[in-house]
């Protein structure tokens, strides 16, 4: 059997998850009074939390186009940093299956210390506690896969096409991703990532003034990674730009924090300003993101 891991953030299966979600992200130290918050918000939503909904479709399917292609047994395992199963459960349960092969995938687009890169890490060590053998393939980011930029550059040409016809082709972008902590020296191949997207989704679509901007900034004296989105949405009023257009480009499955951030903070400030504002689309477990996500795959196994 071949095994594929999807690491999550925090996919969540049902709103008995949320408690322990919450309680997770304090380092145990979340008060009555913050985890009931956060239970209360999911429950807000009267539907199934769509980043662990989405997560586990696309896992299936992955495990279903791997074995058409390659004629062996896959399964699939998500691994969460905030929620259960947590990335060292997944690992050990791995193990134990004494599996061909073992890959993992972030299905964020980028690099990260603090995320993609820390969850492989975590995860190899675990599974190595209990297996010495079986080999592990990391797959690469794939904010640089064709397949996946048609995806977003077509998402921005949708939206793009939604802003009336007077403000349509003055529209700028404004490129969102959650903000890591530290220095962007820390950050630097996430960020050089970053940049590479938004250029390449900015002369797609076309669009000659985009900016770059970071969400979940924390306020100091903990130094994040900025602009934060919010400002350069006053910055755009400032100068009288008369549509933007949001682009979420790390998120790019729907979760609860980006949708307060961007789909509703973010659009509705720059409604209040003035301007036209819309967001293009989550990919979420969409046809061709899917497909792109087995075409990279496929590149990084040789098959």
């Amino acid at each position: 059997m071949n095994i594929l891991v999807l690491f999550s953030y925090g996919s969540l299966r049902t709103i008995d998850d949320v408690a322990g979600f919450y309680d997770d992200i304090f380092h145990g130290h979340g008060t009555a009074e913050q985890i009931e918050k956060g239970v209360e918000k999911y429950r807000a939503l009267e539907k199934a939390e769509a980043l662990g909904s989405n997560t586990y479709r696309i896992g299936r399917f992955l495990a279903k186009r791997l074995q058409q292609i390659t004629g062996e047994e896959w399964e699939t395992f998500v691994a969460n940093h905030h929620a259960s199963p947590s990335i060292e459960e997944v690992a050990k349960e791995c193990a134990e299956i004494d599996p061909k092969q073992v890959v993992t995938l972030g299905l964020t687009p980028f690099d990260s210390v603090t995320g993609k890169n820390a969850y492989e890490s975590r995860f190899a060590k675990k599974f190595r506690a209990h297996h010495t053998s079986t080999t592990i393939v990391h797959a690469t980011s794939f904010y640089d896969n064709q397949l996946f930029r048609n995806v977003i550059v077509d998402r921005a040409k949708t939206a793009k096409q939604w802003l009336k016809e007077e403000v349509r082709n003055k529209a700028e972008i404004v490129f969102t991703a959650h903000s890591k902590p530290g220095t962007a020296a820390a950050h630097q191949k996430m960020i050089n990532e970053y940049n590479e997207l938004a250029k390449h989704i900015a002369t797609e679509l076309p669009c000659e003034h985009y900016h770059i901007a970071y969400r979940s900034g924390q306020p100091a004296p903990q130094r994040w990674l900025g602009p934060d989105v919010l400002d350069v949405i006053s910055e755009l009023a400032e100068r009288q730009v008369s549509a933007v257009i949001f682009i979420e480009v790390l998120s790019v499955i729907e979760n609860l924090e980006a949708v307060e951030e961007v789909t509703k903070d973010a659009v509705a400030k720059a409604r209040s300003l003035g301007m036209e504002a819309i967001q293009s689309e989550y990919l979420n477990d969409s046809a061709d993101f899917v497909e792109a996500l087995v075409d990279h795959l496929c590149r990084e196994l040789g098959i």
